[in-house]
Parts: C-alpha cells; sequence; structure tokens
C-alpha cells in the first residue's frame, strides 16, 4: 500500500509497475485522502494501525491530501517476484514519487490491505446519504474530474458534500462518490449534482457507464453522448 502527494506520482506508479512488475502485476487500485479517513472513522478496523501510520498527524498538520495506491502481484516464483518487487519499490522510492508505504509480508498484512480497501463502500455510506457514479474516464483525467466536480459543487453552494474517489485506476474505472451529511434523499440536489458529475465526465469523452450498466437515472443523459 503505497502513498503519494500527487496525481502525476500515480501515473508514475502505474508506468513503473508495469515496467517493474510487467506480467505478475495482478491489481493496482487508487483511494483518495477523504474515502481513506472515512474508512479510518466508519470502517470495520481492519488495517486501522496502517491507515494511522500512513495518514499521520503530520500529514493531517500539513493539510495534505495524499493519494493511496494499493499494487498486488502474484506470480509463481517467488525469489523472482521479490525481486521485481524490490526493484519496483526502490525505483519510486529513488525518484521520490513515494511519500509512504506498507509491504504485506505475510497473509495476515494481505488481508488487512485489501480490509481497507474492501471497507471503502460501507464507510462511506455510514457516513451520510451517498450519490454514486461508476464512470470510466482516461486513465490521465482520473483525478481531474474529481477535482472539477468539487470545485463546482462548491460553486453551486453545496460545499457541504465531499467527493470521494476509489477504484481500478490502471483502466480507468473511477468510483466517485458524493457524500452527505445527511442521510435524506433530496431530489433536487441530486439533479444538480448529476448534472455537474456527467458533464465534466462527457467533456472529456468519458463514459458514464462504466461497470453497472446505464440504469434509468442515466438515459436522459444518452442524446448528450450521442450529440458528442
Amino acid at each position: 500500500l503505497l502513498v503519494c502527494n500527487s496525481y502525476s506520482d500515480v501515473l508514475q506508479i502505474l508506468k513503473t509497475s508495469k515496467e517493474e512488475l510487467g506480467e505478475i502485476l495482478s491489481a493496482i487500485e487508487l483511494i483518495d485522502s477523504n474515502t481513506m479517513k472515512f474508512v479510518q472513522k466508519y470502517g470495520s478496523g481492519i488495517g486501522d494501525h496502517l491507515i494511522s501510520e500512513l495518514l499521520s498527524p503530520e500529514v493531517e498538520a500539513a493539510d495534505k491530501q495524499p493519494l493511496f495506491i494499493l499494487v498486488e502481484s502474484q506470480g509463481c516464483d517467488q525469489e523472482s517476484d521479490s525481486s521485481k518487487m524490490d526493484a519496483f519499490l526502490t525505483s519510486l522510492y529513488e525518484s521520490s514519487t513515494i511519500e509512504n508505504g506498507f509491504l504485506a509480508q505475510d497473509s495476515k498484512h494481505i488481508e488487512e490491505i485489501w480490509g481497507i480497501r474492501e471497507s471503502c463502500n460501507p464507510s462511506v455510506a455510514r457516513a451520510g446519504y451517498v450519490h454514486k457514479f461508476d464512470v470510466s474516464i482516461r486513465i490521465e483525467a482520473y483525478m481531474e474530474v474529481a477535482e472539477e466536480v468539487s470545485d463546482a459543487l462548491e460553486n453551486a453552494n453545496l460545499s457541504d458534500l465531499t467527493v470521494c474517489v476509489w477504484g481500478h485506476v490502471a483502466d480507468g474505472n473511477a468510483h466517485i462518490n458524493i457524500v452527505s451529511g445527511q442521510f435524506d434523499k433530496d431530489a433536487v440536489r441530486e439533479e444538480t449534482i448529476e448534472n455537474i458529475v456527467y458533464s465534466s465526465v462527457m467533456k472529456r469523452n468519458g463514459s458514464i457507464s462504466a461497470e453497472h450498466g446505464i440504469g434509468q437515472s442515466k438515459r436522459k443523459y444518452m442524446s448528450q453522448i450521442k450529440d458528442g
């Protein structure tokens, strides 16, 4: 589980993982700091000590918004696989691409790291009403969309909402979740939020249906996709 300070660093991790890990790279997932804070506050407790180490008081005091990258490799030759992982991590540290990280040493560590990733959805759901968006975006624009959506929500007087992003960053499938501190659904706010998110995605030629298909709420945007 790696920590970096910018999305450009995330892109470098993607590039380096393909170069150094190659065929043994089995998963690479992004979790933003807003999501990680919700996991820390509302999660099941699994991996809490890791989150506390990676979201240190120093990071909080500096008002940093780190990004967390889960990288998993699976191969058949333990010695060769370990050598590849060492080369991968060494390259990242020497180039200052990563700020911090934790390397799993056994099955318990692996369970804790994946427990953090799998806690994203339930933790965010415990924080308030969640507006869920499953979209597909060019990898380079992944966090650009999240930042633009956050700014647009603030300009629409919806600054009480929190944008959370996690997902399979390598293929551009993003789970953008916008969390309200209240648990009641507000149809007017929901329409504003949808317009902001889908407009940001579509102007970058992204797809508003990544893994979960076209639902009823997305049908009114289909003409915009076709016209685009």
